[in-house]
């Protein structure tokens, strides 16, 4: 088992940084200046120019992948 444990720690990418993720709410509460409407940053995670994660009945906007589509870079 501890041989088992070892392999699986081993094999871990621990160097990834953990996405930053908010709901559309959160979007527009913490980046107020973007002046961004919840319709519109819905009809990004709709049209898929943006990576998002669905929760239940929350949907989750990685910030990184916005801040690039807003600069012109795509998701």
């Amino acid at each position: 088992m501890r041989g088992e444990l070892e392999f699986i720690l081993k094999n871990i990418d621990i160097t990834r940084p953990v996405p930053r993720m908010r709901t559309i709410p959160q979007v527009k509460k913490e980046f107020p200046d973007l002046q961004l409407s919840e319709r519109y940053l819905r009809s990004l995670v709709r049209e898929h120019k943006v990576v998002c994660v669905q929760v239940g009945v929350k949907t989750l906007i990685n910030l990184d992948s916005l801040f690039a589509f807003l600069n012109g870079q795509g998701a």
